[in-house]
C-alpha cells in the first residue's frame, strides 16, 4: 500500500495519526483486482482501518473540496464585514463631530479652559456628556470639574 498522506499530532501526551493510503487496480492471474484508498487512524495503542473503493474516495474528496471552498467565501465575507465593522467602529458620527467642534470653539473662547458646569450651561447636557469620549481620544483632560483643552498629540481617533 502507497501512502498518500500521513498527520500525526500529540494530544494529552499521546501520538494521534491518520494516515491515506491506496492500492492500485492491478492484475493478477490474469484477474483484474480493484483498487482501494485505506484510511487509518490510530494513536500509541493501536489503529484501526477503513477500505474505500476509487468512488466512495471520489465522494469524500469532492465533499472536502465544495465544503473548503464555502470556507474559503465565508472568510471572504467574513474579512469585508470584519473591515466595514471596523471603519463603522472608527467613524466619528457627524452629531459626534459637531459636539466636538462645539466644545474645542467653546474651550478655545475660554482661553483653552473651562468647567463641565459652564460647558452644561453654555452648551448643553450632550455636550457635558461627551467630554468623557473627548477624554478617552485624549482631545480634552478633564480633572475634576475642570475642562482643558488638551494641546498636545493625544490619541486621535481618526
Amino acid at each position: 500500500m502507497t501512502i498518500i498522506v500521513r498527520k500525526t499530532h500529540e494530544k494529552d501526551g499521546k501520538r494521534i495519526y491518520i494516515r491515506v493510503g491506496e492500492s492500485p487496480p492491478a492484475v493478477k492471474e490474469g484477474k483484474i483486482k480493484d483498487g482501494a484508498f485505506f484510511i487509518i487512524v490510530g494513536d500509541d495503542d493501536g489503529e484501526k482501518q477503513i477500505r474505500l473503493t476509487d468512488q466512495e474516495a471520489l465522494d469524500i474528496a469532492q465533499r472536502i473540496m465544495a465544503v473548503y471552498h464555502l470556507h474559503v467565501k465565508i472568510y471572504r465575507k467574513l474579512d469585508k464585514k470584519t473591515y466595514q465593522e471596523y471603519k463603522e467602529r472608527m467613524r466619528v458620527p457627524e452629531s459626534d463631530e459637531k459636539l466636538e467642534n462645539d466644545i474645542i470653539r467653546f474651550l478655545i473662547r475660554s482661553g483653552g479652559e473651562a468647567t463641565v458646569k459652564d460647558i452644561r450651561d453654555s452648551l448643553g447636557v450632550k455636550h457635558a456628556d461627551y467630554l468623557h469620549t473627548m477624554e478617552k481620544y485624549g482631545l480634552v483632560i478633564v480633572d475634576g470639574d475642570k475642562v482643558i483643552l488638551n494641546m498636545g498629540r493625544g490619541n486621535t481617533h481618526r
